[in-house]
Order: C-alpha cells, then structure tokens, then sequence
C-alpha cells in the first residue's frame, strides 16, 4: 500500500506560479505520475469554481488527470465517464442548501458588509446575479487585512457566517464548508483514513486542510503565506524552500520515499 493514499494540493501558489508560470514544472509532472502509479488518488483542491479550475488544470498540462476536483472550497466532483464532473455523494447538495439558507437570511449583515466596503477605496464587492453578496477583491492583501478586522467586529454577524481569504480575494461562506472538511469528506466516502492523506497548500483558505486533523501528512511551497507555514510546521509538516510546483514536488517525494514520515494519524 503506498505511503499516500490521498493526495489534496490546492492549484494557485502550489501546482502554478513561479518561473514555470500556468505550466507544469518538469519536478511535479514527475512527481505526479510517479505518485499515482503507486495508486495514490490526486484531489485537486482549490477556490475555483469548477470551469475554472478545469480550466487551469488545461493548461497547466500535467502528464495525468486529477481523480477528483474541489471546488469553491467547498463542492466534491468526481468524473461522469463521459468526459464531464458530477456531483460526489450528497454533500454538494446539502452544502448548496445551507448556503443558500444563510445568505437569503444574512440581508442584514450583508448591508453593513456594503457600507464598510464602501469606505475602501480600492475595495469591490462581488455578487451573483440576483444580486447577493458573494465576496470581497482588493486591490492589495493590506487593504484587504485592514478591512477584514473590521469585518470581524461588525455587530449581528450570523452564527453560521464565515468566510475564506485568498490573496486579494475574501469569499462568504456557511461555516461548515472549507477545504479541510470538503477533504475529511471525500477521505469519508473514501473509506479512508487521515493518515494515508497528504495535503499541500499556500495560502489562508489552505489552512483547514494543513493543521494535520483531516491530513497527517502537510506541506506547503515556499511562497506560502507566513501564517500557512506557521501551521504546517506546528503540524509537524513540512515548509520548502522551492516555489509553487517544485516545492509541492519535493513535498510529495519526501513523505512518498518515506524521508519525512507522517505523523500517528488522530482519526
């Protein structure tokens, strides 16, 4: 049975970036076959919506195919067998339930989110198009910072409200749903156990998969943000020195080669 069983990597920052741009680095397209031929299940985890992160997987012209694909840090898809995604379990359906729950009740809150935005120049709200609020763009992850605890101190904030930070991006989101329970979820259906899954990440919304709970084994590239690594190293994972796609590889081939080993699984 190989070392990793499951492996979650987010896609921006950690599969691209870099020198190698939307590309592949020739480190990870290596690592990647050579993981999976092992029988290892790649996840691809990111905040994109599903075209998109189709879309990145495209170009980024990795030598196989994601398994599975998360999305919005939330949603699970797994292959139709006629070239297209559904929807895996019924999680996707219960989390579109809940959200639509909270945001048709968080008008409220959603006003005053409106009205704090509107003092930062240089802060945008998006929205759907019925018009509900779906998140913030900044022009600068500092502007964002500042508005953020702002955020947090706003008075009537629904008990299910939260939301997930991304660069200059901030998404609204039901508690419930991110990253690490999206992957807790899918290692369910899986029938599989926390210590055969390996995640790697980058950024703030990477962070509910790296605290070493629904993955024993967690890395990040050197790109990450600081508070990213600080929690993968309180994981006892492991923090590279290379950028994006070729730190991912070195991570994957550490604890695949068995050189970093995973910590005793919690589940």
């Amino acid at each position: 049975m190989p070392i990793i069983r499951l492996l979650s990597t987010d896609f921006d920052g950690t599969l691209v970036g870099g020198v190698h741009g939307e590309r592949c680095a020739p480190e990870l397209a290596s690592e990647l076959t050579a993981v999976t031929s092992e029988g290892t299940i790649w996840a691809l985890n990111t905040g994109r919506p599903l075209s998109s992160a189709l879309d990145g997987i495209e170009k980024l012209g990795a030598p196989i195919f994601p398994h599975y694909v998360l999305t919005s840090e939330r949603h699970i898809h797994r292959p139709d067998g006629r070239g297209g995604w559904d929807d895996f379990g019924d999680w996707n359906r219960i989390c579109r339930e809940h959200h639509d729950l909270l945001f048709r009740e968080s008008g409220e809150f959603f006003a005053q989110i409106r009205l704090l935005a509107a003092r930062y120049r240089g802060i945008t709200v998006l929205q759907n198009i019925t018009g509900i609020p779906e998140g913030l763009v900044s022009l600068t992850e500092e502007l964002l910072d500042e508005m953020t605890l702002e955020l947090d101190s706003l008075p009537g904030r629904p008990s299910d409200f939260n939301y997930q930070r991304s660069n200059i991006y901030l998404r609204f989101c039901h508690r419930s749903y991110d990253k690490g329970s999206s992957l807790a979820e899918l290692g369910r259906l899986l029938d599989m156990s926390t210590d055969g899954i390996l995640a790697i990440g980058d950024h703030q919304n990477d962070i509910s998969m790296l605290f070493g709970d629904v993955a024993s084994m967690v890395a990040c590239p050197s790109n990450a943000h600081p508070i990213v690594k600080d929690a993968v190293r309180k994981a006892g994972g492991h923090v590279s020195k290379l950028v994006a796609g070729e730190g991912t590889a070195e991570a994957i081939n550490l604890y695949r080669s068995g050189l970093i080993k995973p910590k005793p699984s919690i589940s």
